[in-house]
C-alpha cells in the first residue's frame, strides 16, 4: 500500500460528526485554512508515511502521543 492510498486521519469525519468545519478550524486553531485543508485531505500527512516507508517503519513510529 502506498502513502497517497492511505487515509490517514480521520480529522474530516469528526467535524463533520460534531457539526464543525474546517474553516471554524482554521479559525480556532489560528491557522491558515491551506494547513487545515491538507489535513483534512490527509495531504500534509503523506510526507510522514513516506518517511516511514523509506526508513521501513510503522508511521506510529515517527509520531509523538499527546495525552489531555
Amino acid at each position: 500500500m502506498t502513502a497517497k492510498n492511505v487515509e490517514l486521519n480521520r480529522i474530516r469525519h469528526v467535524l463533520e460528526e460534531h457539526d464543525r468545519t474546517q474553516t471554524w478550524l482554521t479559525k480556532s486553531l489560528d491557522l491558515a485554512f491551506g494547513t487545515v485543508n491538507d489535513w483534512c485531505n490527509n495531504l500534509d500527512l503523506t510526507d510522514l508515511v513516506r518517511a516511514a516507508e523509506s526508513l521501513v517503519l510503522a508511521p506510529a513510529v515517527l509520531t509523538v502521543e499527546v495525552s489531555k
